[in-house]
């Protein structure tokens, strides 16, 4: 299939591109400066959101980083990024794949913000229930589902990446080997090697 990453350096881009290149697939990477204006507003006939990562499938497009991943995941069967449809694990699969952007991104980024949102109004809970679910996730284990690499893993441990980057999340042990795992990986390192020659070129 025809694949094409739109891609800005330094942005959740650089997980989608970690996918791919985790699936084995054929993609273009097509340039997006969403930090400029004028680029930006022509770039929200791909994406209305104005946000990347944005994949064209042929005529269509996935945005959402972590809906780039399931796409791919289940695309690329044989690269084992994902247990079947009815297999073990493909609920917990589930679960995790998206609990990056839906529970950890804002929990922290409201805690950072020193604010605390009723309990009953939102639906990712606090950023301390948070970071204990994820440590109990991963205490014991090498990846999130049936101790195998999948997808979820790439979207929790880019979420984790950055948090850590920016100093966001507490250093952890559990948390730290986890990070060491995963982003000695080949395909990180293709991706993180691509991302930053991007980065120098704008």
């Amino acid at each position: 299939m025809a694949l094409s990453l739109y891609y800005c350096p330094q942005t959740r881009c650089r997980t989608a591109l970690w996918m791919l290149e985790e699936a084995g697939a054929d993609y273009d990477l097509v340039d997006v400066n969403i930090r400029d204006d004028i680029a930006r507003e022509a770039y929200a006939e791909v994406n209305p959101m104005r946000k990347v990562p944005a994949l064209r499938v042929g005529d269509e497009v996935v945005t959402e980083t972590a809906a780039i991943c399931a796409f791919l995941a289940d695309a690329y069967p044989d690269a084992g990024l994902a247990p079947a449809i009815g297999a073990p694990g493909r609920a917990s699969y589930l679960r995790w794949l998206f609990f990056g952007s839906a529970v950890m991104e804002p929990a922290c980024f409201e805690n950072a913000a020193g604010k605390t949102s009723p309990g009953g109004a939102v639906g990712w809970g606090d950023w301390e229930r948070a970071l204990a679910t994820l440590h109990a996730g991963l205490d014991g284990q090498d990846y999130l589902v049936n101790n195998t690499f999948s997808a979820a893993d790439i979207t929790i441990g880019a979420t984790m990446g950055f948090l850590t980057h920016f100093k966001m999340m507490e250093p952890d042990p559990v948390f730290a080997a986890y990070l060491e795992r995963i982003m000695s990986r080949p395909a990180y390192q293709r991706a993180n090697a691509i991302d930053s020659e991007k980065a120098g070129a704008a």
